[in-house]
């Protein structure tokens, strides 16, 4: 057992940095803080509000900030974007087979409720079909929602998202959104050059408070979206509630910080995952990256082993402080295969034996190469002993 474990699985949740606890605190202790109040201490909490916006809006370059609707995370900004015209009949709604549990389990209960879903392959890589996409969009019905991921929580495959989009953007009965969760602060995001009219974020992946996301649409001033909460005017009505003044300046902080920091931040990652990745194939020549040749997240690494429960080596490598996982936080601890190998066209054996390493700017050189040497241990040991 290490002296300190070594937590390499940033894409499930990251620690907060010092400048979002700093932020966060100070925001805490500046007082009462409600933005709908009337009088001074109202004021002051749009004041911050609105610098929590901006820093928002810089990071993802997102021209308006006043776009920017708060969430308690990046599944209700999810579920809010796909709740777009999500009762209407004349719906197709189209998103890929390797999107988040929070885009594909609310396109599948509209699609319960009589809406058009059409579910787009990716090939042996993760990538989405273009043709698939064409064809779909092609023959859909009156109004259109389009819901492709920025990058994959698993995988860190980044989809190219201008070029898919290209031939969509501008349809007037079109909206296109896109889960950048696990994109913001990993690689260039910029709302206006995708072709997306809205994107998701969450603050406790860019080394932010939990409880805090955000959709960052295009446009302030007409958003086709649909409450899924029902109060007050807040947010223009589409996310009514008292806003959380603390942590949105908490989430603010971060952003500015993976802003000013983006290119030694994104540096430090890929020469952290490249590290682990060729020390451990080095070591166990007979592993696999799973989709090493797409475009990928710089800090992600889904490693497949030959002959090994993939389930029994992420418990025995905590059990030696070395904290990793099989794929996203939200579906961890479910005997089954991960949906999106599954979808890459992987066997079941295959999903079973892959575990996702997941660096954040937090890690060091040294404790990758501890790492390698325990999990190459370990899995040395557990060669053989599967349950299939």
């Amino acid at each position: 057992m290490l002296s300190a474990p070594i937590y390499l699985d940033a894409n499930a949740t990251t620690c907060p940095s010092s400048d979002t606890i700093s932020a966060l605190t100070s925001a805490m202790a500046d007082g009462p803080l409600n933005s709908s109040s009337a009088h001074a201490r109202g004021a002051r909490a749009r004041e911050l509000a609105i610098v929590a916006r901006d820093e928002v809006a810089d990071l993802v370059g997102c021209a308006i900030p006043e776009a920017t609707i708060f969430t308690s995370g990046g599944t209700e900004a999810n579920n809010l974007a796909m709740a777009a015209h999500a009762w209407d009949e004349r719906l197709t709604l189209v998103v890929s087979a390797v999107e988040h549990a929070s885009v594909l389990r609310p396109a599948e209960a509209a699609a319960r409720r009589g809406v058009d879903l059409r579910i787009l392959p990716v090939d042996a890589v993760g990538l989405v079909d273009p043709a698939a996409l064409n064809d779909a969009v092609s023959t859909a019905r009156d109004n259109l929602i389009v819901s492709i991921q920025w990058a994959n929580s698993e995988t860190g495959v980044v989809q190219p998202l201008p070029t898919l989009l290209a031939g969509i953007k501008g349809r007037r009965d079109a909206f296109l959104h896109s889960d950048a969760v696990q994109a913001v602060g990993k690689v260039p995001v910029n709302i206006q050059a995708s072709g997306v009219d809205a994107l998701s974020l969450s603050g406790h992946k860019v080394h932010g408070p939990a409880g805090i996301g955000a959709l960052v649409t295009v446009d302030a001033d007409d958003p086709p979206l649909r409450p899924l909460l029902f109060g007050g005017d807040q947010q223009r009505g589409v996310r009514p509630g008292s806003e959380p003044i603390p942590l949105m300046v908490g989430l603010g902080a971060a952003m500015r910080a993976r802003f000013l920091r983006f290119d030694e931040d994104v540096s430090r990652l890929r020469r952290l995952r490249d590290l682990f990745e060729a020390r451990l194939k080095d070591a166990l020549p007979e592993v696999s990256i799973n989709a090493s040749t797409a475009p990928r997240l710089p800090n992600t690494a889904n490693v497949r082993f030959r002959d090994v429960d993939g389930s029994a080596l992420v418990a025995q490598l905590d059990d030696l402080g070395i904290q990793c996982s099989q794929g996203s936080a939200c579906s961890s601890g479910k005997p089954r295969p991960s949906h999106v190998l599954l979808a890459m066209g992987l066997s079941e054996r295959e999903a079973y034996a892959s575990v996702r390493f997941a660096f954040s700017v937090m890690n060091t050189d040294d404790e990758v190469c501890r790492a390698v040497e325990i999990v190459t241990m370990t899995a040395g040991a557990l060669r053989g002993r599967t349950p299939w």
